[in-house]
């Protein structure tokens, strides 16, 4: 059955007009910093890391049939090699993903001022080109693709200005070393981990930490924060003094992007921003800190991989946006709204019942019944109880499981939801079974997941 939620057919529009503009910028963040290259690479080199998980040992060798001595193979030193997430060394631009007959599936991420990095034979690409990631960030996995290959094997190149160099970890230059097994790498980048992602303010907000995936081990990533923002696009966070923007493109490694703003929102794949005064809507362009305007005036923002969408901040209509100032409106008013990978729940306006946007002009069905607050990314849609807190999951329309109980807030990443103790002492992830939750961590004062 579908049904139109009464106010779906008000008519109001946002105020769109085409300009470029900048969101306002101050001066840098406490938390922005860049670690700095060992006196034996060379200048100005990107703080490159081990291009696998956190934690993982591998083994980097060369051959004879290389082209440069310094082209490296990749094999796991007592792991599995093979579907192994590959991931981006340092932060950049993705410049080719592709397949070749004897290289394979292969990547090239651009990192600026003349420095490529490249990875080949891959099992499968997960990105595209003109993809910004931060260091961290999967770009695919371990493979034994193309001609070139006999075994499954990463290879990866550092370029500068079109030459293959000696390769640089952690601002150290690696061994060269003819035989595998000869010279081992312990991964440390823990950036962004290969799959859900985790990240937590300190109780004080002096600083930002994200779990390494193992236990309750943390690693501290950034300083002092205002307020975390996460999704696809990557992890942003606001100077607690003045509202500036800042990208993690690494751990403690941060970068500038743009001025204070109401809010902000990441979708799939970008990072968007609604002026001070809510006058209008900005997308970054992935460059500086120059945004683009795409949308007039707006209440609230709402993002995930589904897309952007923005309430009219008169009437509270929804809007979708279908490109740079060409929004649609797609219903009325509720209480929130919620972004799954690919879909877009509201809670009615009294919190009655919950909807589903069928994908089609206005019309939504309804798929669950009264909710406290909605919470949803990747992993799917979560609902709590009005009365009571406990917190429950969506498995299909109008089937809903209880999976726990109250808590202080929860956060939805690409594959797993966390949830923050009742009075904030603790971090738990769900066993992804019945109401079971596993211990990841000890206070934050928030937390957010992608």
């Amino acid at each position: 059955m579908k049904i139109r939620w009464a106010g779906f057919l008000a008519a109001a529009a946002l105020l769109l007009a085409p300009v470029t503009a900048l969101l306002p910028a101050a001066p840098a963040a406490a938390s922005a910093s860049a670690a700095p290259a060992a006196d034996t690479a060379v200048a100005n080199t990107p703080p490159f890391q081990l291009p696998i998980p956190c934690g993982q040992r591998w083994t980097t060798s060369t051959h004879d049939g290389h082209a440069s001595q310094y082209m490296l193979d990749m094999v796991s030193a007592g792991g599995t090699t093979q579907g192994t997430a590959a991931l981006a060394s340092a932060a950049g631009r993705v410049v080719t993903s592709q397949f070749d007959s004897q290289a394979g599936n292969f990547i090239v991420i651009d990192h600026g001022d003349g420095w490529q990095t490249r990875y080949l034979h891959l099992d499968r690409r997960d990105v595209a080109v003109g993809n910004d990631v931060e260091q961290g960030r999967q770009i695919g996995t371990v493979g034994n693709t193309g001609s070139w290959t006999t075994g499954a094997h990463l290879h990866y190149e550092q370029k500068l200005n079109g030459s293959v160099v000696q390769t640089t970890f952690d601002g150290r230059l690696v061994p060269v070393k003819w035989e595998y097994n000869q010279h081992y790498e312990t991964s440390t980048n823990c950036g962004v981990s290969a799959g859900s992602s985790l990240f937590a303010q300190s109780p004080d907000r002096s600083a930002v930490f994200q779990w390494s995936g193992n236990g309750t081990t943390w690693n501290k990533v950034g300083g002092a924060a205002g307020t975390l923002y996460a999704g696809g696009a990557g992890v942003f966070a606001t100077n607690p003094t003045n509202g500036d923007l800042y990208k993690m493109n690494g751990p403690n490694n941060w970068a500038k992007v743009g001025g204070p703003a109401k809010t902000f929102a990441v979708t799939g794949n970008g990072l968007f921003g609604l002026s001070p005064d809510g006058s209008a809507i900005f997308q970054w362009t992935g460059n500086g800190t120059t945004w683009n305007k795409v949308g007039g005036a707006a209440g609230t923002l709402y993002a995930g991989g589904a897309g952007l969408f923005a309430s009219n901040p008169t009437n509270g209509d929804l809007y979708k946006m279908n490109g740079p100032n060409n929004w649609a409106k797609i219903g009325g008013p509720a209480k929130t709204f919620a972004v799954t990978g690919n879909g877009l729940f509201g809670l009615s306006p009294d919190g009655s019942a919950i909807f589903q946007w069928t994908g089609n002009g206005t019309t939504w069905n309804k798929v669950g019944g009264a909710a406290g607050t909605l919470f949803a990314g990747g992993a799917g849609l979560f609902a709590t109880n009005p009365t009571n807190g406990d917190l429950h999951k969506m498995n299909g329309p109008n089937n809903w499981a209880k999976i726990g109980g109250a808590g202080h807030q929860f956060a939805v990443a690409a594959d797993a939801i966390y949830g923050l103790s009742p009075n904030s002492d603790a971090v738990f992830k769900w066993s992804g079974n019945g109401t079971t939750w596993h211990k990841v961590g000890g206070p934050a004062s928030f937390i957010a997941g992608r």
